[in-house]
């Protein structure tokens, strides 16, 4: 987990030009999302398992901007949130809804020469749908991929060197898997507004959508 931190940090540049990118080709990643649903397989094969249709998750974990705002220094923060998604009968695909709190600090030190610990928050709370293909459903390891797209409400929290507030849009791909049916790690790009945006590690608890008991 802090060694994919610490590999952002390292590449603030690389991962600013990727924001720059996303924002310019908004809609095309949408689009090609779309298609990709449409194309993958979705017909139950013999290796697949039936799973229970609905399942919740609770999940936490850390944060880091991805890119400087103001001139700051990139500090970690943390993320929490709830998710609930329905699992597609006879298809790998799940959708459900997220609500999310993540925070982007920034540190501002540099300000005065006093040597004080500065930082400011930049909170988003986001309302998003979601949804996620499974490599291997209902497996004991499950690698799974995604996104989710809804409102971002952003605004400062605690000390305001620099406030701003406001309304966004929010996408959010994600990468992750889920261990013994309970566990789940998935990273995610929270991509809404500048100073804002910032990628995060949540380790998850998952109840519900395990593999049904067949009745012969």
């Amino acid at each position: 987990m802090f060694y994919a931190i610490s590999v952002l940090k390292r590449r603030k540049y690389n991962v600013t030009s990727f924001i720059q990118l996303i924002d310019i080709n908004m809609n095309r990643i949408v689009y090609y999302l779309m298609v990709l649903a449409l194309v993958m397989p979705i017909s139950v094969t013999a290796s697949e398992l039936l799973v229970q249709r609905f399942e919740g998750e609770i999940f936490g974990g850390l944060t880091l901007p991805l890119e400087s705002y103001h001139r700051s220094n990139t500090q970690i923060s943390g993320a929490f949130g709830i998710e609930g998604r329905y699992n597609f009968p006879n298809t790998k695909w799940d959708c459900g809804l997220m609500i999310a709190l993540s925070t982007a600090r920034h540190g501002y030190n540099h300000l005065y020469s006093d040597n004080y610990d500065r930082w400011q928050t930049n909170r988003t709370l986001s309302f998003a749908a979601l949804t996620n293909y499974n490599i291997r459903q209902g497996r004991i390891f499950n690698p799974f991929f995604g996104c989710a797209l809804g409102v971002a409400f952003n605004d400062v929290v605690g000390d305001r060197y620099f406030p701003s507030k406001g309304v966004s849009m929010l996408f959010a791909p994600r990468v992750g898997v889920e261990i013994i049916r309970h566990i789940r790690i998935t990273g995610q790009f929270n991509i809404c507004r500048k100073g804002y945006n910032n990628f995060s590690i949540a380790v998850g608890f998952v109840l519900g959508g395990r593999p049904k008991k067949i009745h012969k």
